[in-house]
């Protein structure tokens, strides 16, 4: 992940928030400050601040980002990036090259350390998405980075937006749920996305914690050999119980699969 403050030449106090690029993914996802107003803020973002909401999204970040650098349309493109060294068209090496800056105003961009970004923001990036799992019924449980945990209703959220429409009718796509670069939120491919913020503000906060999955996982999820194990068996015979579904393979790999220890155990005792 590469930072870069937000910065405007022509106010006291320039630093506006925070542009996160993840190489990865090759998304932008930005941080306003809290005091940062429509007026003051980038003009693309003056909406989102109206509202209050003060984490981008990685769609309106990625416009952000582009403003700031050369058109890939540019009819000189090939020379110009042959000048600099560029062998292709790279939207964070450009950035680089530019600052973010631009004709139309006085911001510019500043790469940083993570170590140097203000507390405002670390403590907001505290508080971002850890894991996400779907719960059936257009629920969905989140697990954040500070240990909080919510239930959120996606069907009552997101029912208005169109863009929801093929989550909210198919659930095969509301259990693909990802949880976004940088934990910024959860997402349904890049369009469908919901922010940390309004996760934590609509979910419904939850007992389950994210240890309390992990140690789930780790005590009561075996693998064939340990199936094995507690059945005092082949693995090969392991493979016939799951063919006759008397075992149920939670997932299944090329050597080895994942069973419930307390399926595996009730049929110990059979």
């Amino acid at each position: 992940m590469t930072v870069f403050e937000i910065r405007d030449k022509a106010r006291e106090s320039s630093l506006l928030g925070y542009l996160f690029y993840y190489e990865r993914s090759k998304r932008f996802f930005a941080e306003l400050l809290s005091d940062t107003d429509e007026w003051t803020c980038p003009f693309i973002f003056a909406d989102y601040v109206r509202k209050g909401i003060y984490s981008i999204d990685s769609v309106r970040s990625g416009k952000f980002a582009e403003q700031r650098i050369i058109p890939p349309d540019r009819q000189n493109l090939g020379t110009i990036l042959k000048e600099n060294g560029l062998k292709e068209y790279d939207e964070y090496k450009l950035l680089l090259l530019s600052e973010g800056r631009c004709a139309q105003d006085e911001l510019y961009l500043v790469r940083i350390s993570e170590k140097d970004i203000i507390s405002e923001i670390s403590k907001r990036l505290a508080r971002k998405v850890l894991d996400v799992m779907s719960l059936g019924n257009l629920k969905v449980l989140v697990f954040f980075a500070d240990g909080k945990s919510a239930v959120v209703d996606v069907g009552r959220l997101c029912r208005d937006d169109r863009l929801f429409g093929n989550v909210l009718r198919n659930d095969e796509v509301l259990r693909n749920v990802r949880v976004s670069p940088g934990g910024n939120g959860i997402e349904w491919g890049e369009e469908r996305f919901i922010p940390a913020e309004t996760l934590r503000a609509t979910g419904r906060e939850s007992a389950i914690s994210y240890a309390d999955l992990t140690d789930f996982i780790q005590t009561r999820l075996v693998d064939t050999s340990e199936a094995a194990e507690i059945l005092n068996c082949s693995r090969q015979y392991i493979k016939q119980l799951s063919d006759k579904e008397r075992l149920t393979p939670l997932r299944e790999g090329a050597n080895s699969n994942l069973y419930m220890r307390s399926e595996t155990e009730r049929e110990f005792y059979k």
